[in-house]
């Protein structure tokens, strides 16, 4: 550790659960398009959850076969592959057992379980991938599937399956097909693909800007949800090819670990291999609406709040008690809401981009959103800060990929510009102004702005470039942190030192940081924690301190750094309390 930071004690922390804190089942699904799709796009996630014990289940809705002739075989080989990749992450030969599952409407799927660990799944629908020319139809068969009810498309049956032949399935049957499937599965935490791609990135996949069958299957994913009850699961979007329009985030050592991962699947899959563009999607792995770390904040009396989105309602919770709030006419999404402060919660329609605004036993207020272009749901998630005149101030990424900010006291967005700016925006005000921080396209960038809202771009340090959201903190004066980009290193920057670099500490991080101030001996003293390779949470003061119990996203610290807030791989939110 590099600069280190100067905690005079250790942080001492203890763990308390949030509402329901007794001992939750563990089921992990995952709903992707083609074999590979989760080792590639969900790792190291999915490695975690395989080798925490966790039931873990992978949905694959089609074949993945292409234009591969013959396409019984090449499917039947990417199943070996995925399942060798499996038996790899845990630990365990690769040994399996075969079965049919039975769908309704007499249709069928195939459950294959690690014999070792037979809470390791791997489901397959076998429906025609979006490039087979000899499906039903011709090619695009998913896309199909989800535009038109009245479309029907045939199975097909890989080389070895256990099935008695094929079936055939349309829209309905799709969702009625993984409703099923959530019920006997009862997931935590659901993982499928990006529904809406960012239109800045993969042109040549046309209107998409993904893979097709990539973007349906995270539309039926979500489509199923509420008809199989699944409210309760918390629903996570990953990004795909586009993590190739980023830097690399992960570790030199997640990066080998999921190398090998992958190279298990590659050995029986003649089409891939470890060499471009695989090699650049294994250093990554990118939520497509993260958490971030301002959706908590401290009461009055001292008390964390967090707000967050579960089963597509909106939740806040205050000590032990939580809350459903009604939202103005929209279903809200992971990564959506905001806590400015303690009674001020902001959330975004996505939809439309739009952001509302309310205040403790208030109506919401919207707040409009930037303009899009005919682009609305391409507007980032919110930040928020008050600064100390008691404002709010506003900031999202824009359509153009530019940053936009508003006071919620004045009308109209102002556009601040910005090269290539990432979706998650950070808002921090301090004494000298309020500061606007992103992830650009060449590293990190600074606005300070006016009382207007104007802003001026600030010469940022280069040195390190960030790799992901901003984490902002503030005490007698501010601070930033940043994964860097291909170490993964947290890069602390300080306010006192002309925003210059103050740490720089060697991690495993497999998530974005989150960043408080404490007062030690008089001075502000930055803490900063993320999660680990193996899901845990770690915090860097004076020491290294490692939490048990593992979550699956970026925790967050609330603004005076006593407590920390996860969402656990149970599918609950977990307080920690610092001392």
């Amino acid at each position: 550790m590099r600069g280190l930071l100067a905690v005079a004690t250790a942080v001492l922390l203890a763990l308390f659960a949030s509402p329901a804190a007794a001992a939750q089942p563990r089921s992990h699904v995952q709903v992707v398009a083609h074999p590979d799709d989760d080792i590639l796009f969900m790792n190291p996630d999915l490695s975690i959850s395989i080798r925490s014990g966790a039931a873990v289940t992978t949905m694959f809705l089609t074949a993945g076969e292409s234009d591969v002739q013959p396409a019984a075989r090449y499917a039947a080989q990417r199943q070996a592959g995925t399942r060798s990749a499996f038996a790899a992450m845990a630990g365990m030969p690769d040994a399996w057992d075969r079965a049919r599952l039975s769908l309704p409407g007499g249709r069928w799927a195939e459950v294959q379980t690690l014999r070792e660990r037979p809470r390791v799944r791997l489901v397959f629908l076998n429906l025609p991938d979006d490039n087979d020319p000899h499906a039903v139809g011709g090619r695009h068969a998913l896309t199909r599937l989800w535009h038109d009810a009245a479309v029907r498309v045939a199975t097909l049956r890989p080389e070895g399956s256990v099935l008695p032949g094929t079936s055939s399935h349309d829209r309905a049957s799709v969702v009625a097909a993984l409703a099923q499937l959530y019920r006997q599965f009862a997931p935590t935490i659901v993982r499928t693909h990006d529904p809406e791609p960012d239109v800045r990135y993969q042109p040549q996949w046309g209107q998409h800007h993904n893979h097709p069958d990539h973007v349906m299957a995270a539309r039926f994913a979500e489509l199923a949800m509420p008809s199989a009850r699944a409210g309760s699961a918390h629903l996570i979007h990953y990004r795909d090819y586009n993590i190739a329009d980023a830097p690399p985030n992960l570790p030199p050592e997640i990066v080998a670990d999921k190398r090998a991962i992958f190279a298990r699947y590659a050995a029986h899959d003649a089409v891939v291999g470890l060499g471009e563009p695989y090699a650049t999607w294994l250093r990554s792995m990118r939520q497509r609406w993260s958490w971030r770390s301002n959706w908590v904040a401290t009461a009055r009396d001292g008390q964390p709040i967090h707000a967050y989105v579960r089963g597509g309602r909106l939740i806040r919770a205050a000590g032990s008690d939580e809350s459903i709030v009604d939202t103005p006419g929209f279903v809200p999404q992971v990564g959506s809401v905001v806590l400015a402060d303690a009674d001020t919660l902001l959330v975004q329609d996505r939809r439309t981009g739009t952001i509302y605004l309310k205040r403790q036993d208030e109506q919401w207020k919207s707040l409009g959103a930037p303009p899009a272009a005919g682009r609305p749901g391409q507007v980032g998630p919110p930040a928020a800060d008050v600064t100390p005149d008691g404002r709010i101030l506003v900031a999202v990424r824009n359509a153009d990929g530019g940053v936009s900010v508003r006071y919620a006291d004045r009308p109209g967005w102002t556009d601040l510009g910005g090269p290539g700016v990432d979706d998650a925006v950070s808002v921090l005000a301090t004494g000298t102004g309020a500061h606007v921080f992103a992830a650009g396209r060449d590293g990190l960038l600074h606005w300070r702005l006016r009382d207007t809202g104007r802003g001026e771009l600030v010469a940022a340090p280069q040195t390190h470039r960030p790799a992901g959201a901003i984490a902002v903190a503030r005490g007698r004066q501010g601070f930033v942190a940043f994964r860097e980009a291909a170490t993964a290193r947290l890069i602390v920057l300080g306010e006192h030192a002309g925003w210059s670099v103050v740490a720089a500490i060697d991690t495993t991080a497999t998530s974005d940081p989150t960043l408080a101030v404490v007062q030690q001996a008089g001075r502000d003293t930055p803490i900063v924690a993320t999660r680990d390779e193996a899901g845990r949470i770690e915090v860097f003061g004076a020491t290294k301190t490692v939490l048990s119990g593992r979550t699956v996203g970026q925790p967050a610290f609330t603004p005076d750094g006593r407590h920390l807030v996860a969402l656990g791989d149970d599918g609950r939110t977990h307080v920690v309390r610092t001392r």
